[in-house]
């Protein structure tokens, strides 16, 4: 993969929802450790700004998407860059504390921010998708791995968490709900939350709001969240992505496509 990453680190803040609050290049750090180190891999985390039912906040998404993805970039020795805090939040648009891109938005966005990678001479951008309706996500990394130097590999956080179409977990629920109470308590409401389970698969979204299928914005059983179990939860998605992206790597290396 190229000349290989010095390890150096360097302290950063720890105040702040987005902080980094760990030892690693990232959006904290100068142009100058940028420059000196020369990372080769950049890890992008997608969240969202969106209703999360009583319990959670509205960037429960984004701090998931960037614990994952700092962990990751921690592991690779990269350069963790800013979370996208909006995604394609249109089913929960009848939540006043929902914001939402348009999908011509959020692909021109991670275009443009890979076409930025590419002119740098990265080698590689993980996408750390932490929102489950951005479904257009998967066609951008396909058209950016045909038309780009740059290995564009993504990590669907929603896929990691729910699995089929029938299951019990679309939003908020248990999953969501007990990362949260292990990385940010502070934060959970867990008092409020309400259990509802439709009688309707997830793909019934593409007919109606989340709140139209859920009075309470949420899919799913949050009443069960435990930390110990978000704290699980969250160590198995993190080692299943770092497993997947080594393997991308490996494979690609063997097929001659990568150095």
């Amino acid at each position: 993969m190229g000349r290989g990453i010095p390890t150096k680190q360097h302290n950063i803040g720890i105040q702040g929802v987005f902080n980094v609050g760990v030892n690693m290049l990232s959006y904290e750090s100068t142009a100058k450790d940028i420059e000196s180190i020369g990372p080769k891999i950049c890890v992008l985390p997608i969240g969202s700004l969106e209703q999360h039912g009583d319990h959670l906040p509205i960037s429960t998404d984004t701090i998931i998407a960037l614990e994952v993805a700092k962990r990751i970039a921690k592991h690779f020795n990269a350069f963790l860059l800013p979370p996208i805090p909006y995604s394609l939040s249109l089913e929960h648009r009848k939540s006043r504390a929902t914001i939402w891109l348009s999908p011509e938005t959020l692909i021109s966005l991670i275009k443009d921010i890979a076409h930025s990678l590419e002119y740098h001479k990265y080698e590689v951008l993980i996408v750390v998708n932490g929102h489950g309706a951005n479904f257009i996500l998967r066609n951008v990394v396909r058209e950016l791995n045909y038309t780009l130097n740059l290995l564009v590999i993504l990590i669907d956080l929603g896929a990691m968490y729910f699995g089929s179409r029938h299951s019990r977990e679309v939003h908020a629920g248990r999953s969501e709900t007990s990362i949260m109470l292990y990385l940010r308590p502070d934060l959970v409401r867990k008092e409020s939350a309400k259990d509802y389970i439709p009688h309707v698969t997830r793909d019934y979204l593409d007919y109606l709001s989340m709140l139209d299928i859920s009075p309470y914005g949420v899919w799913g059983e949050p009443t069960k969240a435990t930390k110990e179990y978000g704290e699980k939860l969250l160590n198995n998605i993190v080692k299943e992505a770092i497993d997947y992206v080594s393997e991308v790597i490996k494979f690609l290396k063997k097929c001659g496509h990568f150095k």
